[in-house]
């Protein structure tokens, strides 16, 4: 094999692969990438069999061939080259990768291409057309709650939920959960070669996470596939075959209340800026902060048994129903300010045992619950 490229070009597919690739051992096949050069084109495939990465760029093909090379070595050697350079790679036939740019070289020891699992992409699903800022948005607001937990398989990944939408278009929904706080987000969508038809699936959040890699591209698009037992995301010439989860996922409506006995409304960045000051004097799952509510102001208080007590205060010119207290743990109710874009925020509770509704009514399609800790 023999191939020129661009620097930029290369780069891009080796970047994108990195979070598919196994970076724990470097020998193992799946800690490659297979890279195959014919008829113009460089293709590049990573896997771990729950995410399949296939990309390819256009380069100027001199011999055609295949190789597997360590993705992270690679990865590394061709961004430290200076940006503009041209890199010639070559390969014998040896399992070894020589990467030429002006008078540097490097030789990447690889694996026979025949080593490489074989991907496989089943046929006959349906698919749908999508602006991939209104997708990355939805998994912005939905990936954080993920659970990681893979005693519960059903929550380890985003619930996708697509359904036709009054008039046109689609309506998208994405729910995730672990067990603690809760995300649903929803949007009516323009969606290019829908047919209308309804499906729910839970997307593995290895995958879901990769995508946001895939859209920092100038493709204003997203092509969404099902295939039977695998979801694939189309845009910039990139393909990310995702595995589905094939189980149950809970019946999250219950666990969203409808309307709290106290309603507050104040300013995210105020809040946000708090919570993080109180916060200082502890951390971790277990950290509690006390949050007292009653008309016009919000308390936040935090105790630390070695370092001591923090205490904040904020105004509350929004405030409905009676005086309560509540804890939390201020990373949950962090992490939920952090991805709302608009600067009023109301929360919604009943009592210090119940559920918080998290929500704006300058974006009415997404809702967040966090639950409580015993004070």
């Amino acid at each position: 094999m023999r191939v020129r490229i661009d620097k930029a070009a290369l780069v891009r597919p080796l970047y994108r692969a990195q979070g598919v690739v196994d970076r724990k051992t470097a020998t193992n096949v799946l800690a490659c990438v297979h890279v195959v050069a014919s008829e113009g084109m460089l293709v590049f495939t990573a896997t771990d069999y729950d995410v399949t990465l296939s990309a390819e760029v256009p380069a100027e093909i001199d011999e055609p061939g295949a190789v597997l090379v360590n993705g992270r070595a690679f990865f590394d050697v061709v961004r430290a080259l200076p940006d503009g350079t041209e890199v010639t790679l070559t390969s014998d036939g040896s399992h070894r990768v020589r990467v030429e740019a002006g008078r540097a070289y490097y030789h990447l020891n690889g694996l026979g291409p025949e080593e490489f699992p074989d991907v496989v992409e089943e046929d006959g699903g349906r698919s749908l057309m999508l602006d991939k800022s209104q997708l990355d948005g939805m998994l912005r607001r939905t990936l954080f709650s993920v659970s990681t937990d893979e005693s519960r398989p059903a929550l380890n990944g985003v619930l996708l939920e697509i359904e036709p939408a009054d008039g046109s278009g689609a309506r998208l929904r994405m729910v995730s959960t672990d067990g603690h706080r809760l995300s649903r987000v929803e949007r009516t969508v323009e969606a290019g070669d829908y047919d209308g038809s309804t499906h729910r699936t839970i997307v593995h959040r290895r995958g879901a996470s990769e995508l946001s890699r895939i859209f920092e591209s100038d493709d204003p698009g997203v092509r969404i596939e099902l295939l039977g037992r695998t979801i694939v995301f189309e845009s910039d010439n990139t393909r990310l075959q995702v595995r589905q989860i094939e189980e149950s996922f809970p019946e999250y409506q219950r666990v969203i209340p409808n309307k709290g006995d106290v309603h507050v409304t104040l300013s995210r960045t105020a809040l946000t800026g708090a919570i993080r000051r109180v916060s200082t004097l502890g951390s971790g799952k277990h950290a509690l902060l006390r949050v007292d509510l009653e008309p016009g102001r919000l308390a936040l208080e935090m105790t630390h048994a070695d370092f001591g007590d923090a205490h904040e205060e904020l105004p509350v010119p929004d405030y409905d129903g009676p005086k309560v207290a509540v804890g939390f743990n201020p990373r949950y109710l962090l992490d939920v300010l952090g991805v709302l874009d608009t600067e009023a925020v109301t929360l919604e509770l009943s009592d210090q045992f119940s559920p918080c509704l998290v929500q704006s009514d300058e974006e009415p399609g997404s809702v967040f619950v966090v639950m409580p800790m015993r004070l």
